[in-house]
């Protein structure tokens, strides 16, 4: 018989959780569970960061109820998942909150599991469902029925504590899943706390493992550590662990000249400021100004001619470094091509810095405004002031205008070169028989 931990109950006078910060609808999610006779938890990161005072992104509900017992308590939901069923309840809005069943192990774990028949039943209890989890901070429950904490793996005294700890064996849980690596670090560089020298020192004995996983499941963590709000601590704590240089071997030479560490962090930075203050950051906008600073170490230009000429030749000489980089984790083809013409373009912007005008041409290109936003934030971070653009944006409109004008004359003469009449012909047609 297993031999489970007893949990630490914390009731509600005792904790800083209030149902005023949840959101309603995981609310009526975990009523409703709790109303027709089963579990229901909030669990993962909403619990720790209500704890730690900060506004969760998401809510997520674990519960004892069945994927079809989920299903037939909820209409407005639908179930995702191969290998283990769970489902997203939706609300207006395209909202939804995430619930699941109790399991005693990873999803991956049980990929890895070849001997298993894939039917085996990996429902679980409460206690399992928090062992099979990475880390003790994302291991605390909130239980709805009495607004109790349930903890299982120490996670409120490692929350105190500032601690980032494996659950279980950190030698077990990155050979079996070496992504946990890349979680653990941007949940360190998130929270400010520092990693368990037992998880650590597992974490770099380890770190060559991460080239072992799905390309597609890497890069969705990759991109999550650029995009929500840590980049420098997650970019800092991959290259002191090795990380950064696991997934991207090439930046092996570019990173140990002098300087390009520190330009490289401060580029991280500006990402993480971009991201706090509300803006929407494109897949790749995030991938261009994460490679921004190698640019210009990694394709050099003093060897190229000026004019369109030397630009054509350093797109291509860029085209091929991107692929090199970015290739191996399967980024899409319209991410890698449109990172491709944000990073050449910055050639254009040094070659025409004012008071000369920018090539009309490049103003009419629709990644203009982006690859703009690339070059002043990389001036930024060098602690440079960027060089003044904005003189030619009424000039950039203009072309705009007269793109749109050549649009709806091409559309026009279409619609008149047919055998019957075009649309609008036939909208003419119509007025002319109903005056």
């Amino acid at each position: 018989m297993n031999d489970y931990p007893t949990p630490v109950i914390i009731p509600r006078q005792e904790h800083s959780i209030s149902r005023r910060f949840i959101d309603p609808h995981a609310l009526k999610v975990l009523y409703r569970l709790r109303n027709h006779g089963f579990l229901a938890y909030l669990v993962g990161g909403c619990v720790r960061d209500l704890l730690l005072g900060k506004t969760p992104k998401d809510f997520d509900v674990a519960t004892d109820a069945h994927p079809q017992q989920i299903r037939e308590l909820f209409r407005n939901s639908r179930q995702i998942g191969r290998r283990f069923r769970l489902a997203h309840v939706y609300f207006p809005g395209g909202k939804f909150i995430e619930v699941s069943t109790f399991r005693r192990r990873s999803e991956f774990d049980e990929a890895d599991s070849g001997d298993l028949p894939r039917s085996e039943n990996t429902f679980g209890t409460p206690a399992e469902d928090a062992l099979r989890r990475d880390i003790t901070i994302n291991g605390i429950f909130y239980n709805i029925a009495n607004f109790s904490l349930v903890d299982y793996v120490g996670g409120l005294e490692d929350l105190r504590a500032g601690i980032i700890r494996c659950i279980g064996d950190p030698e077990e849980k990155f050979v079996h899943d070496p992504v946990r690596m890349i979680r653990v670090i941007r949940h360190a560089a998130r929270t400010g706390f520092h990693i368990e020298e037992k998880t650590y020192q597992s974490l770099r004995r380890h770190v060559e493992k991460i080239r072992l996983c799905s390309p597609a499941r890497v890069r969705e963590e990759f991109l999550r550590e650029l995009r929500e709000g840590s980049a420098k601590g997650s970019m800092s704590l991959m290259l002191a662990t090795g990380m950064l240089l696991v997934l991207f071997p090439p930046f092996h030479r570019p990173l140990n000249e002098a300087g390009q560490r520190e330009y490289f962090l401060q580029i991280a930075a500006a990402l993480d400021a971009l991201s706090i203050s509300g803006n929407t950051l494109a897949e790749e906008f995030c991938l261009a100004l994460f490679l921004l600073p190698l640019l210009e170490f990694s394709c050099p230009v003093d060897d190229l001619p000026i004019g369109r000429k030397g630009q054509a030749l350093f797109q291509q000489r860029v085209r091929s470094w991107v692929l090199e980089i970015l290739g191996p984790l399967q980024f899409t083809r319209y991410a890698k091509e449109a990172a491709v013409h944000l990073l050449s373009s910055q050639r254009i912007f040094q070659e025409f810095l004012p008071p000369r005008k920018l090539p009309r041409r490049f103003l009419g290109k629709r990644y203009f405004s982006q690859a703009l936003h690339l070059f002043e934030v990389g001036a930024r971070a060098r602690g440079e002031h960027p060089k003044k653009f904005s003189c030619q944006a009424e000039e950039r409109k203009s072309l705009q205008r007269k793109k749109k004008r050549r649009h709806h004359r091409r559309k026009m003469k279409s619609s008149f070169s047919g055998r019957g009449p075009g649309k609008y012909q036939q909208k003419n047609l119509l007025s002319s028989a109903n005056p």
